[in-house]
């Protein structure tokens, strides 16, 4: 039975554990320091200036669970809905806020429902697939979009996917979900794609 204070309980250990993984190098790859099997998942479930002085989205290499300022409001995920039995369904798309690559609770909720889908699949592999929107250099958004990719590996791992299991892309500002040069087209191209295969 998950109560209020269980789902509180359990965020902050998210927050606490994603918090010393700030801490770490996140440039190794996919082998570096893994082990040849998963963790077990958890159990519970919860609810700058660019180049040219052009805007540039900031990247910072730690990584934050908190909700994220988009607008007026807070970014909420892509849930879906729920299925037949009852288990809420996700795009499995994580949108990030302007400068950022944390997650939000709901995303973080998103990315938890891909892990458990990992974690019951054994045989599959995932490629995250990272964007951003077209302010900044080049440069920078390869990097930022790197960032945001690889924060949500880091909450998957959380969950119990094995690192050799995900595969992370950074495509930058070069392949944009949307083509206006607004401010709804760049929430829609700051993301992360998730694809398992």
């Amino acid at each position: 039975m998950t109560t209020a204070w269980t789902k509180t309980l359990l965020l902050a250990g998210i927050m606490a554990a994603l918090t010393a993984l700030s801490g770490c190098s996140t440039t190794g790859g996919a082998g570096d320091g893994g082990t040849d099997t998963d963790l077990q998942p958890l159990e519970q479930q919860m609810g700058g200036q660019g180049a040219g002085g052009r805007p540039a989205e900031d990247v910072d290499l730690g990584v934050e669970i908190h909700g994220i300022e988009i607008g007026n409001g807070v970014a909420d995920g892509s849930a879906l809905g729920q299925d037949a039995q009852g288990l809420m369904t996700y795009q499995p798309i994580v949108y990030f806020g302007f400068d950022q690559s944390i997650l939000s609770e709901e995303n973080t909720a998103l990315v938890k429902h891909y892990a458990q889908v990992l974690m019951d699949n054994p045989e599959k592999t995932v490629k995250l697939e990272g964007h951003t929107d077209e302010r900044g250099s080049p440069e920078y958004n390869l990097a930022l979009a790197e960032k945001r990719a690889k924060a949500v590996a880091q909450v998957m791992m959380l969950f119990g996917v094995n690192e050799k299991r995900i595969e992370v892309i950074s495509f930058g500002e070069e392949q944009p979900a949307a083509l206006e040069h607004t401010e709804e087209a760049w929430t829609l191209n700051r993301r992360v794609e998730i694809k398992i295969h």
